[in-house]
């Protein structure tokens, strides 16, 4: 399992993305670093996804970028992200990472209008 999955499942146990959830920040650089992975670029991976992130000093505390989703909204959003092949969703996350916040929430707007969340 990739350090990504263990951290989806386990903020999700943690009653994501209806709470927030912290995770030791140096624990979670030692795992890293032990599978060959780099936990910055998960973190932005994630972050595309709608789980965003904050660190403190001792600890990162995950957060849904998509507030007002709700978790069954959640769902469906990260379900629609896993249908997607690889070109199309790099696609779809160079255009979030280019947007602003205000394109975002509009995006969103625009999601829930059509039903979607």
């Amino acid at each position: 399992m990739s350090l990504k999955e263990q951290i989806l499942s386990n903020i999700k146990s943690n009653g994501f993305p209806a709470k927030k959830v912290s995770l030791p920040l140096e624990k979670m650089y030692e795992v890293a670093d032990s599978k060959g992975e780099n936990l910055n670029t998960i973190l932005e991976d994630l972050k595309v996804q709608g789980i965003d992130h904050e660190k403190t000093l001792d600890k990162i505390i995950f957060k849904s970028a998509l507030p007002n989703l709700g978790p069954a909204g959640f769902e469906k959003a990260q379900q629609m992200m896993s249908d997607m092949g690889p070109e199309e969703m790099r696609k779809l996350q160079e255009q979030v990472a280019n947007m602003s916040e205000e394109e975002r929430e509009k995006l969103m707007e625009q999601a829930r209008a059509m039903g979607l969340f």
